[in-house]
């Protein structure tokens, strides 16, 4: 089983913070690599949020990885009543080469966060997340 255990310094304050690696969709990375060229891959910082439905990206990885959305759905967030976002397919990969190929993860700006990505109930769904707030720890398997 899949999994990764990460220690993250003051966990409470800053919350379950990991660097994680943001490609396109693996269609889109075989398409590429036809063409003689390879995909590209982002890494940046997430935070797991079991209060998101989807997983989301800024709108700078977006443009950094060339992708399209594939569809567009409104969303509510604690600060917004609804807004429409577009949706795109594209992989993660967690801490110790946990991959994920998403359904399709939101463009949201997340302007002012320490973050560029949020791991929602989406990728949640797929495996078992323990937060360990004694030990700073927090554990996914899938």
């Amino acid at each position: 089983m899949p999994s990764f255990t990460a220690h993250i310094a003051n966990l409470q304050s800053l919350g379950p913070i990991l660097e994680v690696g943001i490609s396109v969709h693996h269609i889109v990375a075989n398409k590429l690599k036809e063409q003689g060229k390879s995909a590209p891959i982002i890494r940046v910082a997430a935070m797991i949020d079991t209060g998101a439905t989807s997983s989301a990206i800024t709108p700078e990885i977006v443009k950094k990885l060339g992708i399209f959305p594939v569809g567009r759905v409104n969303i509510k967030t604690p600060s917004h009543e609804s807004f429409p976002a577009y949706q795109y397919h594209i992989v993660i990969a967690l801490p110790n080469d946990v991959l994920i190929n998403t359904t399709e993860v939101i463009e949201v700006p997340l302007a002012g966060q320490h973050i560029q990505c949020l791991i929602g109930r989406d990728i949640l769904k797929y495996g078992v997340l323990i937060y360990n707030g004694y030990s700073e720890t927090v554990t996914f398997s899938i």
